[in-house]
């Protein structure tokens, strides 16, 4: 059982964290999940003591102020595999992520949404792209598959439409749903990335995949299956506001050569 409580301003990252036999590392970002993680880390642990790899389950709690962290501790008791990091306050998802990717130790890097949108076997399609070649697998509500049933509110879908539409004019060509919580890395593209990323907030994801796409990495867009849950802290016209305000950023970090240093 090991219990991580960070101070530091920034996650760093170390070229050691995966010299080990551990091929999977998922991350679970949470802020104040006390009703919707129990179900889906139970979901996590389980399916992965299937599996024929070896792996780790790191939840970083993002300054909650429920019981979100007490739910983790106990999971622990049950499951070895299972890690805490603590964050002292609430920093915003893409900085708890980034936490979570610098202290990593398998082969894999994987992010998950805390509400179980996306079901854990929908891994094996993002390793299956990336054992096929892909450096980057991410889930994907707008690729179309008879396979993948998604079901999600009207707003929500016409608000992620318009925002997908955006992100593909001013920052990334070529990808349909940038904002989808479920992303797996190879090693080597999660510690070119992370170590550059600075957004901290929702916005983080259009920030990796401008990053995996000027670094050269092969990214495939994977058709899931995904669900709404009740309880999202995204707000849709305020982040999505908010998530754009990055989207500039990004385009201004790039040509100041931030990225670069």
């Amino acid at each position: 059982m090991e219990t991580v409580t960070s101070t530091a301003v920034l996650p760093t990252f170390s070229g050691d964290n995966h010299v080990s036999a551990l091929f999977l590392s998922v991350i679970i970002p949470a802020y104040n999940e006390e009703t919707r993680l129990p179900l889906y880390l139970k979901q996590v642990m389980e399916f992965l003591e299937l599996q024929p790899f070896s792996s780790e389950v790191i939840v970083v709690d993002d300054g909650s102020g429920d019981g979100t962290v007490a739910i983790v501790r106990e999971f622990m008791q049950r499951y070895p595999r299972l890690r805490l990091e603590e964050l002292p306050r609430n920093c915003g998802k893409g900085y708890a992520v980034k936490r979570g990717m610098a202290v990593a130790r398998g082969k894999r890097f994987m992010f998950a949404d805390a509400d179980g949108a996306t079901p854990i076997g929908e891994l094996r399609r993002l390793l299956d792209a990336v054992e096929a070649g892909a450096d980057i697998a991410i889930g994907s509500r707008a690729m179309k598959s008879d396979q993948c049933v998604v079901k999600g509110r009207a707003h929500r879908k016409i608000m992620g439409t318009v925002f997908n539409g955006l992100i593909r004019v001013l920052a990334i060509k070529g990808i349909h749903d940038t904002q989808c919580g479920f992303k797996l890395f190879t090693v080597s593209a999660a510690h070119r990335i992370f170590p550059l990323q600075r957004v901290k907030g929702f916005g983080f994801d259009v920030e990796i995949l401008f990053l995996a796409r000027r670094s050269g990495f092969r990214i495939a867009e994977v058709p899931v299956n995904w669900a709404d849950v009740k309880g999202s802290k995204v707000r849709l016209v305020r982040d999505s506001f908010k998530m754009f305000c990055d989207v500039l950023k990004i385009r201004l970090y790039d040509v100041a050569g931030v990225y670069s240093r």
